[in-house]
């Protein structure tokens, strides 16, 4: 059978999906067109302007650490310069494919707001890792434990601080939906704070849902865009797929494979920074900042089709146990069909182009496995 039958069959828009590919395609055009802006440009900067840079930042604060805080604060924003361009291409691809409902006014309102936490995370983690590579032998190890810290707690905090940044949060006013959520939860074993809707249509028309949050701040999240357009089945089985990735424990994994890399990376750091930043000139100070972002950036792009992999797993994994919590099989299809129309998810990509880049099977693939479970009767 074509694959554009298959899709047929299974309820997939055909027009959406023809759209839907010249979506992605066009983002990852924008991609690759900033890395290969961004890309020659760090190594200018590593060659002219770092250590320059730096001696600045050291000569107008007196002081190693103040020096290393105004470094990152000057690079940082200099960075966001230079990406603010492909940002903006990002806001007006939304756009054009009516995804975006955002004014140009509010989408620049929340690139500050990004960029404003974007630059503390910053300044919290370059200056201390820089502080360590100076001070210990063993700062890679350091630097990872100060990095588990940060990722930990910011997901702490995403629920209650960062997320309503951007979008606005009330408690879920059908009660009946509350309740079945809640007490699906219950049922998994996994403890939430309570259902909230998401106030997402003004700014986008994706429809959003799961969990958020560790521990005593984890809440089930449901975007108003999801609520107004998919049953109550549907929404289950989306909820349930959450729920399955703490259940099999995929959440506490996630942090410990990124965790993983992340040492791997700081020890490559370690092993080969000097060297590497020698051939732009630079020393081991935080002038070396850009060939360490360089390094790290080559290590995590080379790791990143295994991480997918893995991802993948996680995903096959959870669909299971929502398949297997709710018996919703048709709920479960339907969904996902639902989610690839609005979001505009390519159900059906290139086998290179999923392996490389896709961390969830493809739609058609997860479609496939509920109708197999249903025994076909999708």
């Amino acid at each position: 059978m074509r694959k554009e039958d298959e899709l047929e069959n299974y309820g997939f828009d055909l027009k959406a999906q023809r759209r839907a590919k010249k979506y992605h395609g066009d983002g990852r055009k924008l991609d690759l067109i900033q890395h290969f802006v961004y890309l020659p440009l760090m190594v200018l900067f590593a060659f002219y302007g770092s250590g320059q840079l730096a001696g600045w930042a050291k000569s107008l604060t007196g002081n190693v650490w103040l020096g290393y805080l105004t470094y990152v604060a000057v690079f940082f924003a200099g960075l966001s310069l230079v990406d603010f361009p492909f940002d903006y291409g990002g806001y007006m691809i939304e756009q054009k494919y009516d995804l975006s409902n955002q004014s140009p006014a509010s989408w620049l309102v929340d690139q500050l707001k990004s960029f404003g936490v974007s630059l503390l995370m910053a300044l919290v983690l370059l200056p201390s890792i820089y502080l360590l590579i100076s001070s210990s032998g063993l700062w890679w190890v350091y630097s990872w434990l100060v990095v588990t810290a940060v990722m930990v707690f910011m997901g702490f905090i995403s629920p209650t601080v960062l997320m309503p940044l951007f979008y606005d949060f009330e408690p879920l006013e059908d009660q009946e939906l509350a309740e079945r959520l809640t007490g699906l939860a219950e049922e998994a074993g996994v403890e939430v704070l309570g259902a909230y809707k998401m106030g997402a249509e003004e700014k986008t028309e994706k429809a959003i849902g799961g969990l958020t949050g560790i521990g005593s701040t984890r809440r089930i999240i449901l975007s108003d865009t999801l609520l107004d357009n998919f049953t109550a089945d549907e929404i289950e089985t989306v909820i349930a797929h959450e729920l399955g990735h703490h259940v099999n424990g995929d959440l506490i994994w996630s942090v410990v494979q990124s965790s993983l890399i992340t040492l791997f990376g700081l020890f490559v750091a370690k092993l080969f920074l000097r060297p590497f930043a020698g051939v732009f000139g630079l020393g081991g100070g935080i002038e070396s900042l850009p060939a360490f972002l360089l390094l790290l950036g080559a290590l995590f792009f080379l790791l990143s089709p295994l991480d997918n992999w893995i991802s993948r797993i996680r995903e096959r994994r959870a669909d299971e146990f929502a398949r297997e919590m709710t018996g919703a099989f048709s709920a479960q299809a339907s969904s996902l069909v639902k989610l690839s129309k609005r979001n505009l998810s390519d159900a059906a990509p290139h086998p290179l182009i999923e392996f490389l880049f896709y961390d969830h099977p493809s739609a058609l693939k997860r479609v496939r496995a509920a109708d197999r479970a249903s025994g076909g009767n999708y």
